[in-house]
């Protein structure tokens, strides 16, 4: 296996995909989570993550304007990016992307229009419908990278999950995040508590303790991912061994793993720690790292091992 191992990484390669891929990834994935967060009210009739839950709204749409300029500036010929509007492939996971992110701004827009407007039934409606456009315009990707046959770190069947729960938990560590910064920074502002409602602290809580949940599970995704990859081929084997023996295992196991997910899950179920806005203010910051690990290594170190 070593001289298998020396054989690959001796094997010029380019690394094609960069940073800017990992940046779409990251900021799609938090747009996802924070608007299907924000339908805990508005289509599922949760009343107390009313004023969460129309800040959520907010900025969803925010999140997925940003993103896609990341993936133009990626593209070696940007001009070029309107092709994907008219050159379509429905076997292809690229128009995918490009109908959903075509169709979700719009439904984001209407939904929060229905909101300030108090027209519950639009808001339910439109609600529901941008659930699975809010996950197709990010889980696309995940499709896009476990289709990729030649590359041994993506062509895995749990990837399209993998970004859909990395992506909740960034998301909702980062509207943990925004919320206290509404209320302890920007609190007496008259018009930010016009167009956004105050944000009880019980509310605050109760959103950290979804996020233990799916820090759970995108541990347990993450491991099992992993995992597979010393049990499948021998170009898996060498992925996996980069996590865990290799160049990119200080990233994996320390920041991925223990600072963005086991610590801020252990303090999350410490009664006294997770009811401080300090304490969840540092958490979601190590869990905004953490993802920004995965997605780091799930572009750059999936390049590592040759096309096979």
């Amino acid at each position: 296996m070593e001289e298998l191992t020396r054989v690959f990484y001796n094997a010029p390669h380019e690394i094609y995909l960069e940073k800017n891929i990992a940046i779409y990834f990251y900021i799609t994935g938090v747009s996802a989570a924070f608007f299907i967060l924000s339908t805990l009210a508005y289509v599922f009739g949760m009343e107390r993550f009313k004023a969460i839950g129309r800040f959520s709204a907010v900025l969803a749409p925010i999140a997925v304007a940003i993103g896609p300029i990341f993936l133009v500036i990626d593209l070696l010929q940007p001009t070029r990016f309107h092709h994907l509007f008219y050159m379509f492939n429905l076997a292809s996971p690229i128009t995918w992307g490009t109908i959903f992110l075509t169709i979700y701004p719009p439904i984001c827009l209407i939904y929060i229009y229905s909101i300030y407007k108090d027209k519950a039934s639009w808001a339910k409606l439109f609600g529901a419908i941008g659930i699975p456009f809010s996950i197709g315009v990010h889980v696309y990707a995940g499709f896009l990278m476990a289709l990729s046959k030649g590359v041994a770190f993506w062509n895995t069947p749990l990837m399209p999950i993998y970004f859909l729960a990395s992506a909740m938990v960034s998301g909702t560590a980062l509207l943990i995040l925004s919320a206290i910064i509404k209320e302890k920074v920007f609190g007496n502002n008259r018009l930010i508590n016009k167009l956004f409602p105050k944000i009880e602290n019980n509310v605050i809580y109760e959103i950290s303790k979804f996020l233990a949940i799916f820090i759970i599970i995108d541990l347990f995704v993450a491991l099992s991912d992993t995992l597979l990859l010393f049990y499948t081929t021998p170009e898996n084997l060498i992925a996996g061994q980069l996590l865990l023996e290799g160049e990119f295992s200080s990233i994996f196991l320390y920041v991925q793993v223990l600072l963005g997910m086991v610590i801020p899950f252990i303090v999350l179920l410490i009664p006294k720690l997770n009811r401080s806005f300090s304490v969840l203010t540092i958490v979601s910051i190590l869990v905004l790292v953490g993802v920004w690990a995965m997605r780091y290594l799930t572009v750059i170190a999936g390049q590592y091992v040759p096309l096979m």
